[in-house]
């Protein structure tokens, strides 16, 4: 077992600890002014007493509570001053609290910096990279499992299949978007888009939540753009399947009418909802074609289906 190292030590902050309601008025009054600790393995949430912490009152949230790290919350009304403020989920007896830390903007980074690494770094993950080239789709390439690591600006996937490695490196001060999926069940996504070799290409990661959030807050840290989050997609049994077969095979107007049990009208009104949802898009003369988004629902839903 790994020895534990201390990384951030007693720094002054203010902190709140095991909120449920983060709306709650009387939030503001139990603010109290104290040190931050941060191991490899926790975080130590000490009050102050006499300009010293209270090791006696210390708070503990080890990283195999934490659920999320920066979540968007509401807080109450009245502001918290110019400081930044730290929101972070963890669950207590399966209940889900939340801790506020208050800090200065570079304090902020830098506690943010080392839990979004320490949280990630060599979790498991499913990759496809290239996920799209050029602005295309790459329909071929499947999932593979590998690992995920933040090291300093970059983001580093690695698999074997085979006894076949792939590592792809990116560099996070030089993507040019990236976008956040994140679900309450099944698999979440973070897709990547960059620039390799002169081409605009994309990467598409999925995992739980958890380990999603981990990386996209750390994307968030170090890159000049800001996510785009995608909503969930609501598809019924027919568009589900119509979606499904456009990913495995090429189909034409009349496979797809015999395989879905439906007339050409009725299939184009299919269509039209998929449009709508920006899961599909048109290709050419009464062409169409999956769009990244409609490629990475049918990726994830598939995997949920194969358990």
């Amino acid at each position: 077992m790994a020895e534990e190292k201390t990384l951030i030590e007693n720094s002054y902050l203010k902190f709140i600890y095991e909120l449920s309601d983060l709306n709650d008025k009387k939030n503001e009054k139990r603010l109290v002014s104290g040190f931050l600790t941060l191991t490899t393995k926790q975080i130590r949430l000490i009050p102050e007493k006499d300009n010293k912490p209270d090791e006696t009152n210390a708070q503990f949230i080890t990283f195999d509570q934490i659920t999320d790290v920066d979540r968007k919350v509401e807080l109450w009304r009245k502001a918290l001053g110019s400081t930044t403020i730290i929101p972070i989920h963890y669950l207590v007896n399966n209940d889900e609290k939340a801790c506020l830390i208050s800090t200065s903007h570079e304090n902020s980074k830098k506690i943010k910096k080392f839990l979004c690494v320490l949280l990630t770094n060599g979790k498991t993950i499913e990759f496809v990279s290239p996920f799209s080239k050029g602005g295309k789709i790459l329909l071929d390439k499947k999932p593979v499992e590998g690992t995920i690591f933040l090291k300093k600006n970059d983001l580093v996937l690695s698999a074997e299949w085979l006894g076949k490695k792939q590592q792809e490196k990116i560099d996070l001060t030089n993507i040019d978007d990236f976008e956040l999926n994140l679900q309450d069940k099944g698999d979440s996504s973070l897709t990547l888009k960059y620039q390799k070799d002169g081409t605009i290409i994309s990467t598409l990661i999925t995992a739980q939540r958890p380990l999603i959030s981990f990386a996209g807050s750390y994307v968030q840290l170090l890159s000049d753009t800001k996510a785009t989050e995608t909503e969930s997609i609501d598809l019924n049994e027919q568009q589900f399947m119509l979606v499904q077969m456009m990913y495995t095979s090429d189909i034409d107007a009349a496979m797809a009418t015999e395989m879905l049990g439906v007339s050409e009208e009725e299939l184009q009104g299919i269509v039209d909802d998929l449009l709508s949802k920006e899961v599909l898009r048109v290709s050419g003369d009464q062409e169409y074609e999956l769009t990244e988004k409609g490629t990475k629902h049918i990726v994830e839903q598939m995997k949920k289906n194969l358990g």
